[in-house]
């Protein structure tokens, strides 16, 4: 299991417990009988492909000047010319997404007004600097309780909506990454029913925007890997079938998305092409040294064990890579060597992209300055080893 993030122990929210473990369990205990009665891993498979209407394909009369439609064939991403499609971006703090003792988080707020003001003058350079794609993380909670007095559900949608229209304008893909599991432990298997109607919103936000795709639990953690799959089904029904939204969905796996079992991830890849016709999944995978000095030894070994050897055979992302955790100093020469193995081995091997933690933050994963603007040690070393396309792979 991986050991938190700096920013996850010391930033991330605290949030509410409004349900008790025991409450939890019996919730878990429920979804997990009713799956295993169809004798499956995970719920039983839908009889009818969702049929309702596609808010990712937007009509002609609806359609805004864009990127080429993302989709997954396989194990790859690709555009809908069927020309593969790499991932390579940084995350970005520019909505918050969670509070520290149930108030705006101070370093949060200041961080993402910054971002929120300067929102062009980013993406830009983002851009130039060669990368696709950003990622922004929100939360469900936040947009319930509004801490940072954006105006309510409302006023959080209006503010989200000027980031990715900012983003997508300069020819960048988006992410919308609901942060909230990262949080919620293991009261995430009742709490997330409550997150469905703000990603409902969302989805219909930016149902005329095909750029955008969907990352709804990031990094759930302490479950095992049955409620894992039944509470993922769960979300991709509702996607699917309540929402209907036929593009590109990122699911995290458990623990903290560091681990991988190839029955369960795919039994859920299947639930979702019994939905669809053909599944339209990216599953996430997330990394940070954890005490490694270099992507080598035990560290490469355990890559390899987990993720390594289902490159090509899986859809794969890398929708987090950070170089700092509070447990050791911070790793710059893992995160160099590891960029590296990325670039040149696993995405000419197949491996879909990767997502870099963080292009701006008060912890040493920060990839600028905060006053200077200028890029950090770790945020030349992303731009060096993502700014162009691995070796091979087309440029997109």
């Amino acid at each position: 299991m991986r050991v938190r993030a700096g920013h996850e122990i010391s930033h991330a929210r605290r949030a509410r417990r409004r349900g008790t473990p025991a409450v939890a369990a019996a919730v878990a205990l429920a979804l997990v009988n009713t799956a295993c009665s169809s004798g499956r891993v995970g719920l039983p498979l839908p009889t009818t492909v969702a049929t309702g209407t596609s808010i990712s394909t937007p009509s002609h009369d609806d359609q805004v000047a864009g990127l080429p439609v993302l989709q997954v064939v396989g194990a790859r991403l690709e555009l809908t010319s069927r020309q593969r499609f790499v991932m390579r971006g940084v995350i970005i703090y520019a909505m918050p997404f969670y509070e520290t003792d149930s108030k705006a988080d101070p370093a949060l707020a200041s961080v993402t007004e910054q971002a929120y003001a300067n929102r062009r003058a980013i993406f830009a350079r983002v851009k130039a600097l060669g990368f696709n794609t950003v990622k922004i993380p929100i939360s469900a909670e936040i947009y319930a309780s509004d801490p940072y007095g954006l105006g309510g559900p409302n006023g959080y949608l209006a503010r989200l909506r000027t980031i990715v229209d900012a983003a997508t304008s300069e020819g960048l893909y988006v992410v919308l990454g609901w942060w909230d599991a990262l949080g919620e432990g293991y009261s995430v298997l009742k709490e997330y029913p409550s997150q469905f109607p703000m990603m409902k919103a969302v989805a219909h936000l930016f149902r005329d925007n095909p750029d955008v795709v969907y990352e709804p639990f990031n990094e759930p953690n302490q479950i095992n890997w049955d409620q894992w799959v039944v509470m993922s089904e769960k979300m991709v029904q509702y996607w699917r079938a309540t929402i209907g939204y036929r593009g590109v969905i990122i699911a995290d796996t458990k623990d903290y998305s560091f681990n991988f079992d190839p029955t369960y991830v795919g039994a859920l890849i299947r639930y979702d092409g019994a939905l669809l016709g053909k599944p339209n999944l990216l599953i996430a995978n997330h990394r940070y040294p954890n005490r490694h000095t270099c992507f080598c030894g035990a560290s490469f070994a355990g890559w390899e064990s987990l993720v390594g050897q289902y490159i090509g055979r899986f859809p794969l992302l890398g929708s987090e890579y950070g170089i700092f955790n509070p447990i050791g100093p911070v790793e710059l020469s893992w995160g160099e060597s590891f960029l590296t193995y990325l670039k040149d081995k696993a995405i000419p091997m197949g491996f879909n992209g990767a997502l870099i933690f963080v292009w701006n933050w008060v912890d040493p994963n920060t990839m600028t300055n905060l006053t200077t603007g200028k890029l950090t040690a770790w945020g030349k070393t992303v731009a060096r080893a993502l700014g162009t396309p691995a070796s091979g792979v087309s440029a997109s």
